[in-house]
This record gives structure tokens, sequence and C-alpha cells, in this order.
């Protein structure tokens, strides 16, 4: 959740009208205090959440585990399996209320992905306050967590594989160098070395960048999203490249994070467009975000979601860490990107230039 979001979506799954009452009223009356107004949407059976879910977004969820489909943990358990994330994680944070007074429940309930449990004859209001602001904190700390051990992982396969492939290369042409008496050897020998260095500052580089780019914006300030574009564009070595800036939007944002999020789709164009691509910055047609597209080949419908991820590059000798640093910035943002074709009103969406949507992202 952010820490400028003005309200809570909760759901609250419970078939008894007489709690769903006294739960909801208490939600309602949290408005106004320290924590966000809770806006609360009340539904009667776990087909119904789960239909919910699919429409809309939540930060928390009331869960019953005494349904008229399923009671107890199973109750958990099925819900998890809907709202679990490609990468197997709960999208939403969830407090199980029961009529049991079971701590051999409420420790099962924790231990396979909830964040609390609540008792409801020991519910009052500020008893749902603490258990809905414990969960969000609860799961934003677990999702960070999460995050940073998906990049711990990243950085020992690039130790183990991508960096350890160059420094052989470099050390076994350096013995060349060592060995022979033939210049022509040794200028090769050293040129091969000096590559694979290179690559390797290029590694780290990237590295470091994503360890910084994936935590969570936590200050964020009023960014002129228009402004940032054009002043990344001064920075890049953009070559013979053209940019359009189209759009009026201020959001809040890492003012740092967000122009490298511009540089590394400026590179990527040039990379994959050509050094006279023209790049085009504009509103989505929605109102809920922005669009950074070039005019070059675009990228195949079939690669899009990969595309994102550490290590995929279609350029012989890219690092494959560009993309998938503008998703973390993204992500960091509690925004979503996504790769569209340049014209979306296009059927094929796979001509005309890459189109890189960011949504989710609330002006100012």
């Amino acid at each position: 959740m952010s820490n400028t979001q003005e309200t809570i979506e909760v759901l609250l799954v419970e078939d008894n009208p007489g709690d769903a009452t006294l739960i909801d009223r208490y939600l309602r009356d949290l408005s106004g205090g320290a924590m966000a107004r809770p806006v609360v949407t009340h539904v009667e059976s776990l087909t119904a959440a789960v239909d919910r879910l699919d429409e809309d977004s939540f930060d928390v969820v009331l869960l019953d585990l005494g349904l008229p489909e399923s009671n107890g943990i199973d109750t958990l358990e099925r819900f998890q399996d809907h709202v679990e994330t490609d990468a197997g994680h709960p999208a939403v944070a969830i407090v199980v209320l029961t009529g049991l007074n079971d701590d051999e429940t409420a420790v099962e309930a924790i231990q396979r992905g909830a964040q609390d449990y609540l008792v409801k004859d020991n519910i009052d209001g500020n008893v749902i306050e603490r258990a809905v602001r414990y969960a969000l904190e609860r799961h934003e700390q677990e999702q960070q967590l999460r995050r940073q051990n998906e990049r711990l992982d990243q950085f020992a396969s690039v130790v183990s594989h991508d960096l350890r492939n160059p420094l052989s290369i470099a050390m076994g042409n350096i013995e060349v160098v060592r060995e022979t008496e033939d210049p022509d050897a040794v200028d090769t020998s050293a040129d091969k070395a000096a590559d694979a260095l290179a690559r390797m500052d290029e590694l780290i580089d990237d590295l470091l960048t994503i360890a910084r780019e994936g935590k969570s914006v936590d200050d964020p300030v009023p960014v002129d999203v228009a402004a940032a574009a054009r002043r990344t564009w001064k920075s890049v070595d953009t070559a013979d490249m053209t940019l359009t800036v189209d759009l009026e939007l201020t959001v809040l944002a890492d003012d740092g994070r967000l122009q490298q999020l511009f540089e590394n789709l400026y590179r990527n164009a040039r990379e994959h467009a050509g050094p006279d691509a023209t790049v085009t910055v504009g509103a989505t047609g929605s109102g809920d975000g922005f669009f950074v597209a070039d005019d070059g080949p675009g990228i195949p419908a079939a690669d899009r979601e990969q595309a994102f991820e550490p290590g995929y590059s279609s350029r012989e000798g890219g690092t494959g860490f560009g993309l998938n640093i503008v998703h973390e910035i993204a992500r960091a943002h509690d925004w979503s990107v996504a790769i569209e074709g340049r014209d979306p009103d296009r059927a094929d969406g796979d001509t005309g230039g890459a189109r890189f949507v960011f949504r989710g992202v609330e002006p100012v």
C-alpha cells in the first residue's frame, strides 16, 4: 500500500448478516483516524469473493473461515489458490475471521499465509483497526522481502554464470599474451580480454542498478513526467533519434528512478529501432498512466512477457537487464508495465514499434 493512499479497499467475505453488519460498521467508524479510510465491499461466498477479485483490486481481505462452500483452513487454501500471483505469492493481505477460539487454527492460518487471525466474539473497533493496519504492514514487508530474495537469486545467477564466463575469457586470453611472442596474437588476445572485462563492468553496473531501483519508493515527490522525459533525453547518447513528448501529467514518484526508467527505454529504442528512431512519450487514453513508444520493428506478442525477465535480450552481447530494470522501477512505484504494439488499434499488434505502457499511475 502506498504511503500516499487515501483509502484502503477492503473485501469482507462473511455469510452471517449480523456479523457482516457489525464488522462493516467498525470499519466505517475508522474514517478520519490515523489510518486511511476503509472502503468496504461485502460478499457472502467464496465464489463471489473470487469474482470480485477478478474485477477489482483490494488491499486487504477479511475472510470468514466458515462459509457455505468450505470450512476452516480449507477456506483459506481455496481462496489463496485464486489470488496467488504468477510468482506464487499472495497478492493481497488476508485477515481470517472465525467464531472459534482455536489457537492451533490461528497458528496454522498464519503459517499458510494469512497476516492475522481474529475471533469474531472478541472484535471491536480497536481490534479491527490494529488487525488491518498490521496485516497491511506485514504483507508489504513480506512482499519487499520476497523481492529482495528474488534479486539475490538474480545476483547469484549472474555471478555464477554471466560474470564467470567473461572472466574466464579474459583470463584465458591473458595467458595467451604471456605465452606467445606473436604480436598479432598478442593484439587479438588483448582485445578479447578488454571486451570481456568491459562486459563484466556493464553487468556489474546493471546489478547495482537493480539493487537500487528495486527498493520500494517510500518518499515520492511530485514529478512532471514530460519534464523528466525531456531532461533524461539530454543526458543519453541518442545519436540522430527524435523525441516527441505529448502529455501533461504530474505524478508522485522518485525523480531519479523515473529518469532511470526513461534512460533505459531510450537506450532500448536506439539498440532495437536504430540511431534515427523516433521516440514518443504520451498519456494513455484511459488517463491512468503514460507510455514510451518507438517506431522500430517492435516486440512479438509471444516474447513480450519474458522481455522483462532478467537475462532476456534479443541483442547479441546485451546484458539482458535493461527492461528488467524498467520493470523493477515500475513495481517499486506500485505501477504496472506492459508491452504493446505502437498502435493499439492494430489487430496484429506486432508491427509498428514497441509501446511500453505504464498504468496504475495516479496523477497529482
